[in-house]
This record gives structure tokens, C-alpha cells and sequence, in this order.
């Protein structure tokens, strides 16, 4: 059941035009919700290691939550993050609720269905930025591919979403 509730919270606030998010100037993916258990931790990661920039933050009640059908009629609040400006620019929101049952450990992307890794492209200059980052938290790198043409690497959230940093490789 729980599974479900989370999945269908990450679906509204997919497709959600929420309390005062900016209309869009194209037609694409708005956000992508990942519901945390630890928006400290969480926030912290998203914007001191990956680099995202607060976007707004809206909180919920239960009577909305009720009407929507996502979340068990739980109130819950959202702080949103981009990683670029934009209109377009797609909206990274952080769900998190007064208590929420941790994620299951992950080995891989193939472990279970559903949303399991996000992918952010960035510039050289700031894949190596967030590199040094990444190893100055001592966030464990999972896995670094070098292409001819581009290089990616895998790390994890707080609550063990894969991350994937693509960028254009070294010179």
C-alpha cells in the first residue's frame, strides 16, 4: 500500500501545476517529485553537492490531500530545486512528510520498477566542480564511464536514488 501511495504522490507532483509554480513556456516535463525521509539531508545534497539553485516551496493540507488521492490525506510540504534558469528548466520537488518509511536498500537501477535514477547533463566546468564536491563529502562514486564523446558517472541521494552526472568528456 505504501508503494502505491508513494507512487501516486510522485505522479501528481509529475504532472501537477502546484500552488504558484510558474507557467511554463514549452511543453514537456514540469517536475519530477521523489518523496524524501529526510529534507535536510536531502536539500543539502541537491544543492551543495549536485549544485541545484531553490526553486520555491509550497506545504499542502489535509483537506488537499484528501481531494487529490495521493497521499492518505497526510499533509506534506515541497521544496523545489533546478540545476539551470529558464521557463522550461525542469523542477526537481522534494516531498517530504512529518514521518515516511525509508526507501528499501538498492544495489542497482534494476532492483525494482518505478522511478530509481535521475540524470543531470552539466558542463565540464561543472562536473568537475561537483566532482571535487562529491569526493570532499565523501560520497562513494558507484560507477564513472569515459566515452569518446561523453563521460557519466553514478552516485546516490541520502535516501539511495542513483544519480546520474553526464558531461562532455576531457579534452
Amino acid at each position: 500500500m505504501m508503494k502505491r501511495v508513494i507512487t501516486s504522490v510522485l505522479f501528481i507532483l509529475l504532472i501537477g501545476n502546484l500552488s504558484g509554480q510558474d507557467k511554463r513556456a514549452e511543453l514537456g516535463v514540469a517536475a519530477i517529485g521523489l518523496v524524501v525521509s529526510d529534507i535536510e539531508s536531502s536539500e543539502n545534497f541537491y544543492t551543495q553537492i549536485i549544485g541545484m539553485s531553490p526553486a520555491g516551496a509550497f506545504s499542502l493540507d489535509e483537506e488537499w490531500s484528501k481531494e487529490a488521492g495521493a497521499a492518505g490525506n497526510k499533509p506534506f510540504s515541497v521544496k523545489m530545486f533546478k540545476i539551470k534558469e529558464g521557463a522550461s528548466a525542469t523542477i526537481l520537488k522534494l516531498a517530504y512528510f512529518d514521518k515516511i518509511a525509508p526507501r528499501p536498500p538498492q544495489t542497482g537501477i534494476d532492483v525494482n520498477a518505478g522511478v530509481n535514477y535521475l540524470t543531470f547533463h552539466l558542463s565540464l566546468d561543472d562536473f568537475k566542480s561537483t566532482v571535487d564536491r562529491i569526493k570532499k563529502a565523501n560520497i562513494d562514486i558507484l560507477g564513472w564511464v569515459k566515452r569518446e564523446t561523453y563521460q557519466l558517472l553514478f552516485i546516490k541521494d541520502p535516501d539511495g536514488v542513483f544519480v546520474e552526472l553526464v558531461a562532455p568528456p576531457e579534452n
